[in-house]
């Protein structure tokens, strides 16, 4: 397996019980729900419980692997970064991070471990990935990972209330070998 769950500044784990203060505190933020499909505003102890027994739930049957993201300095739970299997096959790329901590990195250090990880460890063909057309900032994220806008769609957010235009983007497993070796 050539998932590794470390990187310079990072621990990508999976998201446990004792998580849930630090879940709450930065996803009840609606600046942070509204970049989300499935995340409600306001967000909940009770939302987080039930996500977590979803993650166990996809991590058993395979069909995802969330991962809690933590500063190795310090611990501190930042976010989350993610790949779940839809009933097509394809695995779709996912993230999130506190407002404090956009703009430093972290999401594109997280995720292209995430990416090895679907490609080499669970034998993904392509991945998806998308990125509501207000906030340019993710979509940035998944270019420098090697992503290629694909069309876009509309995509309920909880947090909004209804429709929002998704950018969508794609990277084949030979689109990750290219950027891999550049």
């Amino acid at each position: 397996m050539s998932f590794h769950p470390t990187t310079q500044r990072l621990i990508l784990r999976a998201t446990v019980a004792p998580d849930a203060v630090a879940f709450v505190r930065l996803l009840d933020d609606h600046e942070v729900a509204r970049n989300l499909t499935r995340v409600p505003h306001p967000y909940t102890e009770k939302d987080f419980f039930a996500f977590l027994a979803l993650c166990v739930r996809n991590r058993l049957n395979g069909s995802g692997y969330d991962y809690a993201v933590t500063r190795a300095l310090d611990g501190a739970l930042i976010g989350l970064c993610a790949v779940d299997r839809w009933d097509d096959g394809v695995w779709e790329l996912g993230y999130w991070y506190g407002k404090s901590y956009w703009g430093q990195g972290y999401a594109s250090e997280a995720a292209r471990t995430v990416v090895r990880h679907a490609f080499e460890d669970l034998d993904a063909t392509m991945l998806t990935a998308g990125w509501f057309a207000d906030n340019p900032a993710s979509g940035r994220v998944l270019e420098k990972l090697g992503f290629v806008p694909s069309g876009t769609m509309q995509r309920h957010c909880l947090s909004r209330g209804g429709e929002v235009t998704s950018n969508r983007m794609l990277l084949t497993r030979d689109g990750f070998a290219r950027k891999k070796a550049a």
